[in-house]
């Protein structure tokens, strides 16, 4: 069998099918993409090529990794986030698409006329990789973000991104646990956002995860004690301190924890406006609220 691209990729779909790996033709060609520095196109507009014997070995090994369930993400340590290019390795969260949700809500409320002219002021509660504050900081022009994170790993990662895209004006890292970590850095009741995608997978849940997730990403990034609650609980409780009037807390949740977080942002009677955004599966996944008078 000669060396081409088109001989290559065939036998990687075929590997990869075998061991269940969904879907295999995305990953194969994501693969060898990465492996050869190339877009996706130029293996369907040059199936004939002849690929080298390292590069051959190399995609060899890159397969086999993806047969162990590593994330396709951890393997290229690349992902695609609103629009905007991440590193990630297993030190982080791999960012999901229904997070851009929670990013897509912030950049709406920040439109609001009475940000017009002065600085918004963000805290980001749990950053990992750092999407969520980086896309922030790329698409709001006067703006001062606050990224925490109890990972000192994490932290490295997200600051590497935040210099990747030329925010670091914009973001301040901070290495601590939840709130705590902005005591010092910031007034309270001076906060216009604040944002978290907290761990909320409950210990039985995270026994049935798929292997890529369970196996792979971090356990302290998904994992939230027994019932997936306890971080909601602290930030939802933590966050009318450090809230001006008015200000919003915007969450990401699980998709059956909607109506259980709703309880506990009503019970602390310090906000209002409750809204309910949907991810593109029609699952309730982010919660916004404000923060009362």
């Amino acid at each position: 069998m000669r060396n081409t691209i088109r001989n290559i990729l065939k036998w990687a779909i075929t590997t990869l099918k075998e061991a269940d790996i969904d879907p295999p033709g995305i990953n194969a060609d994501t693969l060898l993409s990465f492996v050869l520095s190339c877009d996706r196109t130029r293996l369907y507009t040059n199936p004939d090529e002849i690929i080298s014997d390292a590069d051959i070995s190399w995609y060899k090994e890159l397969i086999n990794e993806r047969i162990r369930h590593v994330p396709l993400q951890y393997i290229t340590h690349r992902v695609e986030f609103m629009s905007l290019d991440f590193f990630v390795n297993e030190c982080v969260l791999i960012p999901r698409p229904e997070t851009e949700i929670l990013v897509e809500t912030v950049l709406e409320n920040a439109q609001d006329k009475r940000y017009s002219n002065r600085k918004i002021t963000i805290m980001d509660i749990g950053t990992g990789s750092g999407n969520i504050a980086v896309s922030l900081a790329k698409n709001l022009s006067n703006v001062e973000i606050y990224a925490s994170d109890i990972s000192q790993e994490a932290l490295e990662i997200a600051k590497a991104n935040a210099q990747k895209h030329n925010v670091v004006d914009k973001v301040h890292f901070l290495h601590g646990d939840l709130s705590g970590a902005f005591i010092s850095h910031i007034d309270q009741g001076s906060v216009d956002f604040i944002v978290s995608n907290p761990p909320y997978v409950s210990e039985s849940e995270w026994k049935n995860l798929e292997p890529e997730l369970r196996d792979h990403e971090p356990r302290e990034a998904l994992v939230a004690e027994k019932d997936g609650l306890c971080f909601y609980r602290r930030i939802i409780r933590d966050a009318s301190d450090w809230l001006m009037p008015d200000g919003y807390l915007v969450i990401e949740i699980g998709e059956t924890q909607s109506d259980t977080i709703i309880m506990l942002v009503e019970s602390e009677r310090h906000y209002g406006d409750i809204e309910i955004s949907k991810d593109l599966q029609g699952k309730e996944r982010i919660i916004s609220a404000r923060r009362k008078q």
